[in-house]
């Protein structure tokens, strides 16, 4: 029956602008923890003689592309960008939450860069999402928008 119930909600995907939006905030983040982590291990390396300023710069590349490659597998298949701005990934199938191998396959592509070409055509899933089989979709209160252009398309204001 909760298969019925997950079929049943209109299932929206996620405008272009907000996926775009919602991957800066994602990479500001693995930024942030990338530069955290390094000079966190940096402050600790000046008490502990063991930790080479090689093995900081690693462990700070590894937290933040940990998260980057990761992060869509955080509760409801959001990642904290997504959450942000109300978008999920979620498998294409059972609109469940994407799950930590999906999330390493959508995110794990060699050529990134190309990758989110596609997500301009009209299924907008990228390679990534079609490997992982996922989708983006909208969450939260906007069931029937994809984006803020949409709720004042033709003059009209929804609500």
């Amino acid at each position: 029956m909760g298969a019925k119930k997950a079929a049943a909600k209109p299932t929206i995907l996620a405008s272009v602008n907000r996926r775009l939006a919602a991957r800066l905030i994602d990479c500001a983040i693995a930024v942030l923890i990338f530069l955290t982590v390094k000079f966190g291990a940096g402050a600790l390396s000046a008490v502990v003689s063991a930790i080479t300023p090689k093995t900081v710069l690693l462990l700070a590349c590894f937290s933040g592309f940990t998260y980057f490659l990761l992060a869509d597998a955080l509760p409801n298949g959001q990642s904290l960008g997504k959450r942000l701005l109300s978008i999920a990934t979620v498998d294409q199938k059972t609109l469940k939450g994407c799950s930590v191998s999906q999330s390493f396959t959508r995110n794990s592509g060699v050529l990134m860069i190309v990758d989110w070409v596609w997500i301009f055509m009209e299924s907008r899933t990228r390679l990534g999402d079609m490997f992982a089989k996922t989708i983006v979709i909208q969450t939260g209160n906007l069931t029937s928008v994809r984006g803020i252009t949409d709720i004042y398309s033709n003059g009209k204001s929804r609500g």
